[in-house]
């Protein structure tokens, strides 16, 4: 074993040696690993991986809950050379077949919750199939009898540059990419991220963020790894149950998505002892008013952390406030509108539309281009939007943003049309092709309108045959059929006809704006 971390199967080794009986991962039910455990059984069940013909280099895909199981897969498949290809817990069917397809995966491991969503895809008789359910009536194999028949010994570490996870993304277009994370962007993630989130070393972080979710596992789990952290895997929770799992594990880290900042504030003045061991509280991954922002500061002070991350920069952060930032005086412009400043080893920079950058001022806007050690290396098997993302050594996020004097960041949009809503991406194509294949639709846009609780929430203008009678339930019922919970609209609005540009090309910001004059016009 090297004394410093090759690959990310490295890190577990060397928590193993320094603290073998440390638990490494638990749930609040009690299921637990500790290092020394998770390291013998992430060896077998990698070699176990490669007995069945996996090669180093071959995908593995993950369309699993939140379990201990899928901290020993990620860590399994690290060690075993092998690419990871997180799928998202909430997708149908037809949504999780795509990055399988795609990612040319030759394994598939599923949670019992899934069960019925495996069925449905095509091809399965293709892959190596592991289900975690006991009575899965699907021809698989077993996910413990697998460890069980592992060799013991580590096998060779991949190199630093190999390809470690394939994280689907995706822009305004709708159609998913993948982003390659190599183990030296998702090691260097882990490094800046423990430094960003302020973590001391054996930090127990209570994980509120689903693992099936790209970023959550470089961003909060690796990370906790490298400082030989305990993580708590809270699985499904609401702001009672963290915080008394917060008192009850000793908790010095978590995460508050936007829907929960109100909540979270309300329930933490009310009881301040619950999360006095807390030393970092993060919000990120979607917009949050600054008045919400400030009023939760006013109860947990400079243990507040905000930052702006994407699954490019390997699912961490690129830019964070700090302690001073809090309970200091910022250098801000206005601390709680910005996600703070670029965080150590990387740099952010606003350019205008001759490329060059805007000035400095806190109001000038353009595009959003960082530079980090944890960028992904492109975009699997798409050269041509690789070269348009990643240039001289700098990502253009696409979003758009000012910097003020001191470098802060100020989001001014989240890429053009995508919608954030409770942190969860929503591509507006998307949407639009599943509403036009209901009989009836003639054309529509999706966009998304601000939204106290979930920060967007997604709206449909919809053109209808006139011959047909359609309701705006029947067009909600239509998406919540096909599409993940998260994406329907929750509001559709009739029109008699789009608002297009001279090359015929649908104006979205013109439908935003009119979809969200007629919503205040009428009170909603």
């Amino acid at each position: 074993m090297s004394p410093n971390p090759v690959s990310v199967g490295t890190l577990v080794q060397l928590g193993a040696a320094r603290s073998p009986a440390r638990i490494a991962v638990r749930t609040p039910q009690g299921d637990a690993r500790t290092y020394a455990q998770l390291d013998a059984r992430t060896d077998r069940l990698a070699n176990a991986l490669l007995a069945k013909g996996l090669a180093p280099g071959d995908r593995v895909a993950a369309w699993m809950e939140d379990c201990v199981e899928y901290v020993e897969l990620y860590l399994a498949v690290a060690k075993a050379g092998l690419v990871m290809v997180p799928i998202n817990a909430r997708l149908r069917s037809a949504e999780a077949a795509y990055p399988l397809k795609d990612s040319g995966a030759r394994a598939l491991f599923w949670t019992g919750g899934l069960n019925e969503g495996v069925s449905e895809l095509e091809e399965l008789e293709e892959l190596l199939r592991v289900s975690l359910d006991a009575g899965s009536e699907l021809d698989s194999h077993s996910f413990e009898d697998l460890v069980a028949g592992g060799r013991e010994a580590a096998p060779p570490p991949p190199s630093p540059e190999s390809v470690y996870i394939i994280g689907y993304t995706s822009g305004t277009t709708g159609r998913p990419k993948g982003a390659i994370l190599t183990h030296a962007s998702v090691l260097a993630l882990a490094r800046l991220n423990a430094l960003s989130y302020r973590l001391p070393l054996f930090s127990v972080a209570a994980l509120t963020g689903s693992m099936s979710f790209v970023a959550t596992v470089p961003s909060h789990i690796i990370s906790h790894l490298y400082v030989g952290g305990t993580l708590i895997v809270m699985g499904h929770w609401d702001v009672e149950s963290l915080l008394a799992t917060v008192q009850a594990q000793r908790a010095t880290f978590t995460y508050v998505p936007s829907p929960t900042i109100a909540e979270f504030t309300e329930a933490a003045a009310r009881d301040r002892v619950a999360w006095s061991t807390l030393e970092s509280i993060l919000h990120s991954g979607s917009r949050a008013s600054a008045e919400k922002l400030r009023a939760l500061c006013e109860v947990v002070g400079g243990r507040f952390v905000e930052g702006l991350g994407m699954t490019e920069n390997s699912g961490g952060l690129i830019t964070a406030t700090t302690r001073e930032d809090i309970d200091g005086v910022s250098e801000a412009n206005e601390v709680f509108a910005s996600v703070g400043r670029a965080v150590p080893e990387s740099a952010v920079e606003v350019l205008g539309p001759d490329g060059a950058p805007v000035q400095r001022d806190g109001s000038s806007i353009g595009e959003l281009a960082i530079s980090s050690p944890a960028l992904m290396t492109g975009y699997w098997n798409l050269p041509q939007e690789t070269a348009e993302a990643l240039k001289d050594g700098w990502y253009m996020t696409g979003d758009l943003a000012a910097i003020d004097a001191a470098g802060y960041v100020y989001i001014a949009e989240r890429r053009t049309d995508l919608i954030v809503s409770g942190g969860m991406n929503v591509y507006p194509s998307e949407v639009e092709e599943h509403i036009a294949t209901m009989p009836g639709v003639l054309e529509c846009a999706v966009v998304g309108l601000p939204h106290e609780r979930w920060g967007q929430t997604v709206v449909a203008a919809v053109v209808r045959d006139p011959s047909r009678a359609i309701s705006d339930a029947d067009v909600i019922e239509h998406c919540r059929a096909g599409l993940a919970s998260y994406k329907k609209p929750t509001t559709v609005v009739f029109m008699d006809e789009l608002p297009r540009t001279t090359s015929l090309k649908v104006k979205r910001s013109v439908v935003r704006d009119l979809l969200g004059s007629r919503l205040a016009a009428r009170g909603a």
